[in-house]
């Protein structure tokens, strides 16, 4: 695998693989988790190298090259997405358009409509994710159960949200499943989402929930939304089945989550305080949700 921090190997490699002649002009991208990611520029153009990494095993959001790459074919001409270019599966390695603008900051319209754009896209092929109350929390368990049990854990478990009858989505869409605003970059109708390393086919109401999240919204270094600005979201979205969907699974969206967030505070331990701090906030944030609904 190509490692980002070697520059002179990286433009090589892109010469090699017909990605324009140099001068290069190679910068490591700040934001994310887990991969790194350059931007490059050339006389070509500008675009961004990704390079994958192993995640936590087992993860709610797991690393899939291969689906990035073809969630991104599948969503070109959308204006949702970044534009594919060029894909190596044997380096682990995803070269896209390089998204010009600002990260999201308080653009519900532009949000909204995204998620409306994004619909056209047809999600058949792409690994297939839980769209009922109790199959979302019983993932949930299974990362609770990986989990030392402390006072968050302990709260989550006590108060595990009860299993009910869902309504039955409309259609399965095509779902970015970590739509934090770090991958949200520009506004208006140039709103692009990208790092789509782990789509799905799913319910529209999970990329509705990750985007309102609190603890999405803390990990991506964000303030959580207001209730107000929930409000203005579901206006401009008008998709009443999704909001019904969204307020039936919130729940069940949110213990997930905390589960995820719990396990990963407890991994990350004392080797990245920040990190490990702000998924604390992150699951505590859920649980106060939790308890407010």
């Amino acid at each position: 695998m190509l490692s980002p921090f070697d520059i002179a190997h990286a433009a090589d490699f892109l010469t090699a693989r017909g990605l324009g002649d140099g001068p290069y002009q190679i910068k490591k991208l700040a934001g994310g988790y887990w991969n790194d990611v350059l931007k490059v520029s050339n006389p070509s153009g500008t675009y961004v190298v990704k390079c994958y990494r192993s995640v936590l095993k087992d993860s709610l959001f797991p690393n899939l090259p291969d689906a990035e790459a073809a969630a991104l074919q599948r969503l070109y001409g959308l204006n949702v997405a970044p534009e594919p270019l060029a894909f190596w599966p044997d380096e682990g390695i995803l070269v896209y358009g390089y998204v010009e603008g600002q990260v999201w900051q308080d653009d519900l319209v532009g949000m909204a409509n995204l998620l409306r754009r994004k619909e056209a896209a047809n999600a058949h092929g792409f690994r297939v994710v839980p769209i009922t109350n109790e199959g979302i929390l019983l993932e949930g368990d299974a990362l609770f159960a990986r989990c030392t049990r402390d006072r968050i854990v302990s709260a989550f478990q006590t108060g595990r949200p009860s299993p009910f009858a869902t309504p039955t989505p409309e259609r399965l869409s095509l779902i970015h499943t970590d739509i934090g605003a770090t991958n949200l970059i520009g506004h208006g109708e140039d709103l692009r989402l990208i790092d789509w390393q782990c789509p799905a086919m799913g319910d529209l109401a999970e990329d509705v929930y990750s985007f309102l999240s609190p603890a999405f919204q803390i990990l991506n270094l964000c303030q959580p939304l207001s209730e107000a600005a929930r409000g203005q979201f579901f206006e401009a979205l008008d998709m009443p089945r999704v909001k019904q969907r969204y307020h039936a699974l919130e729940q069940a969206f949110a213990y997930r989550m905390a589960g995820y967030c719990c396990l990963r505070y407890q991994t990350v331990g004392d080797s990245d305080i920040a990190v490990r701090d702000r998924y604390i906030r992150a699951a505590e944030a859920e649980l106060e949700r939790i308890k407010g609904l």
